[in-house]
């Protein structure tokens, strides 16, 4: 059976580093920019929720991370939310629908084209820590505490926006939620319930309370670098942000017309199951998956030439994920050069729930530019990490893809830990459909985008 493949035919992104599209991103992941800093004083008391001891009850041993800018800022009214109702809303949900605006505009979808259709929105997420913020004080709840804060609202408030009537759902699996988004939207289009879907992940940083937790169970980088597949790695650094991305069939998109920026070939998703401990790693789930995927023998495997790994930067994590990575290709390419291997998290931080979709994002330009950006701060590898006898590669410089027969490929990993895996493989779009030519001014002079800019504020 012929894979049935989905085109990309639109982004939207806010990371850290003041990243607001597919280009500044480029800018920081190709100059090597080191995007992590710390966690602004207006989110909560940082003094007073920082110790260089991990043992400190109440306390974190770093408060680093990626973040963004502005989180307050929200034209309400060009969402048609009132001022009281958008004072309740959880900055995710806010986010989301600037996000959903202009994934739009990027694909050149007129929002009133597909009002009333089965178009499906799935969200990665699991961040609380709106609600946490008011957690103490009743007082504070009022009319729109609910709708404001609840998880399944980050899909529907989108869905409501848009008047869409597809599936919309939010998927919470820890870190690997947005690529199992992804995974379940693809799906979506594939069985034919949506005609398009928009997918995507989205995390904010605003409670000290994640921090002190993540930091007793020893999975943060003390000192806020995270080191992926290095031998200094010791934890990650935690980021928000977000991304989403506009989803249709192929075949659709091509009869369209529409601009592809990268091909969905596969998904798939698995789950450790038990293991020496829920948060710890399964190596045979790991590979399991993308055994799954690869062993497919419509797919040439000399176009594969770039892992974007999950590469937290952990003790445990890293050799866990090269080896898996390792085992299974040398099996399945055994004459190919070595594949190269990099991580988004270690220029952005690791966006949790969202970092699937930060993954991809990345990878979409690895196709794009046919380069590999470096990954940060790997000075010398984990000495429990043989790359020559694994057949990887850890992209330090900028790096060329290879020269392939066919359309580049480009895997991408995501890891919950609770033992959620979820994998992606892309592949370069049609040359034709990545040069697309909009008539901008058309578009305009029917008033279609008439108040894009406002969302852009």
């Amino acid at each position: 059976m012929s894979i049935k493949k989905i085109a990309i035919i639109g982004a939207a992104c806010r990371l850290p580093g003041g990243v607001a599209s597919l280009d500044s991103l480029w800018d920081v992941l190709a100059s090597g920019r080191d995007a992590v800093t710390e966690i602004p004083a207006d989110r909560f008391d940082v003094p007073g929720f920082l110790h260089p001891l991990r043992n400190a009850p109440g306390r974190s041993c770093t408060l680093a991370a990626g973040v963004l800018d502005n989180i307050g800022d929200f034209d309400f009214s060009f969402f048609g939310i009132s001022k009281k109702e958008a004072e309740y809303m959880d900055p995710q949900q806010r986010l989301l629908l600037e996000m959903a605006w202009e994934v739009l505009e990027n694909a050149h979808v007129p929002p009133s084209s597909i009002a009333g259709t089965n178009t499906a929105v799935f969200i990665g997420s699991s961040s609380l820590d709106a609600s946490m913020q008011r957690a103490d004080d009743p007082c504070v709840i009022g009319p729109y505490s609910m709708i404001g804060n609840t998880l399944g609202l980050l899909s529907n408030r989108i869905s409501y926006l848009l008047d869409i009537h597809g599936p919309s759902m939010t998927i919470d699996t820890a870190c690997s939620a947005s690529l199992v988004a992804l995974h379940q939207a693809c799906q979506t289009l594939v069985t034919g319930q949506a005609g398009m879907a928009i997918v995507g992940g989205v995390h904010m940083l605003c409670s000290p309370l994640p921090f002190v937790g993540f930091s007793k169970a020893h999975m943060l980088s003390k000192d806020g670098r995270c080191k992926v597949f290095g031998k200094d790695a010791n934890g990650y650094v935690r980021a928000e942000g977000g991304g989403l991305l506009l989803l249709k069939p192929l075949d659709a998109a091509l009869a369209d017309g529409d601009r592809i920026h990268a091909v969905i070939a596969k998904t798939g998703i698995n789950t450790d199951g038990k293991t020496i401990g829920i948060a710890f790693p399964n190596k045979a789930a790991q590979m399991s998956l993308l055994h799954s995927l690869y062993s497919d023998p419509e797919l040439d495997l000399r176009n594969l030439c770039y892992m974007e790994a999950h590469g937290t930067g952990t003790a445990a994590g890293d050799p866990v994920e090269a080896h898996s990575i390792g085992e299974v290709f040398t099996a399945l390419r055994p004459s190919a050069p070595p594949l190269l291997v990099g991580s988004v998290k270690s220029s952005l931080g690791h966006l949790e729930p969202a970092s699937g979709i930060a993954g991809l994002l990345k990878a979409m330009l690895v196709l794009k530019h046919r380069t590999a950006p470096p990954s940060l701060h790997l000075d010398e590898p984990n000495p429990d990490i043989d790359c020559q006898s694994l057949g990887i590669s850890f992209v330090t410089t900028p790096t060329p893809l290879p020269r392939t027969p066919g359309p580049a490929m480009v895997g991408v990993n995501s890891f919950g830990f609770g033992g959620a895996n979820a994998h992606a493989l892309l592949e370069a779009a049609p040359d034709a459909a990545q040069n697309v030519a909009f008539d901008h001014a058309a578009i305009l002079d029917r008033g279609l985008f008439a108040c894009g800019d406002k969302a852009q504020g």
